[in-house]
């Protein structure tokens, strides 16, 4: 079944609260890239680890003035780090999500953010979500996923335990007053 959705890439996708996958549940996750044959974004309210410093090592950098948490981006390639970052240098080989945002894997710019010589915002993670062609068109059709508009104060300015509802409300909904209804007809 092919299903048609715009481009979604710069956008949030927002876990609908019915979403019980343990891997998404009450998530928000920016979609960096949106074609025909699927689509890949990050996972930004879920802190995986509080310091980033553990990992120094296996990104061979071997001190940090700096810490940071680092994210769960998804299930996809957990051992692979990500960047969201901004603004846009084009020092990185860089995936321009949006005017205001830009996605790496780098280890460049994890150097440069360990030396504090990094780019003003950034978000490190590990892993990604990704779905195959069609995928994420058919979980938006059954009420898995909210779409919103892009906002970087969602992800660089917003505390995590409340980008959930605060990328909702970017698309109009409160879940304090949000229903979800079930039953037997």
């Amino acid at each position: 079944m092919n299903i048609t959705v715009d481009n979604l890439s710069g956008k949030f996708l927002i876990a609908a609260p019915g979403l019980n996958d343990p891997h998404f549940s009450r998530t928000v996750i920016l979609i960096c890239d949106h074609t025909e044959d699927g689509a890949f974004g990050l996972v930004i309210n879920r802190v995986l680890m509080n310091s980033f410093r553990p990992l120094l090592d296996s990104f061979d950098i071997k001190s940090s003035v700096i810490d940071l948490p680092v994210y769960y981006g998804g299930p996809v390639k957990p051992e692979q780090g990500y960047v969201l970052y901004s603004p846009i240098y084009e020092r990185y080989v860089s995936i321009k999500i949006s005017e205001k945002i830009a996605l790496t894997a780098s280890r460049e710019i994890l150097q440069d953010i360990a030396n504090g010589k990094g780019p003003r915002n950034f978000m490190f993670s590990l892993g990604f979500a990704g779905w195959d062609a069609n995928q994420l068109e058919e979980e938006i059709m059954f009420d898995s996923w909210i779409i919103a508009p892009f906002e970087t104060s969602i992800i660089f300015s917003t505390p995590v335990n409340e980008r959930w509802a605060c990328a909702a409300r970017l698309a109009g909904i409160d879940f304090n007053r949000f229903v979800s209804w079930s039953g037997n007809a």
